[in-house]
């Protein structure tokens, strides 16, 4: 009997509910408001990058190449100026005011050798290493190259 009621109650409500006309009349749309932008965009598309021209990410050349084209006198390779498909799928962006990055010089170890005793090792040896100075003899294990200019 209680479920009875609760059903009944639930169908009133539903069934009174959408009695009242319908109306339709257009919605009324704000208009955006208009804000200025200090920051003009920049096309990235064709950019200069160390003296070296960049379009689409392809360097140009001064000179010309078969197949190439040229865009404000500089020559680019055909993909440079497709859009989409294969070549360019994801959109690529320019942060123009983040700084190079520097990277410290490769420490070069060096033993002591002259570039003269390498060259005669190698031109002496096939099996010389300039990393550790050593050669693979036919018989034995690695042995140490003594030049005459060591």
């Amino acid at each position: 009997m209680k479920k009875m009621m609760t059903i009944a109650a639930i169908a009133a409500a539903i069934g009174f509910t959408g009695v009242g006309p319908a109306q339709a009349a257009p919605l009324s749309i704000p208009a955006a408001p208009q804000t200025t932008s200090t920051n003009t965009p920049q096309n990235v598309d064709f950019r200069v990058r160390g003296g070296i021209y960049f379009y689409n990410g392809h360097r140009g050349s001064r000179r010309w190449h078969r197949g190439w084209r040229e865009y404000r006198g500089w020559y680019f390779p055909p993909r440079a100026f497709y859009r989409g498909g294969y070549y360019r799928t994801a959109p690529r962006y320019y942060y123009p005011d983040r700084p190079r990055r520097y990277y410290k010089p490769r420490y070069r170890y060096s033993d002591g050798f002259s570039r003269a005793h390498y060259r005669w090792c190698h031109n002496r040896y096939r099996s010389y290493r300039s990393y550790d100075n050593t050669f693979q003899p036919y018989h034995g294990p690695r042995r140490q190259c003594y030049s005459p200019y060591d």
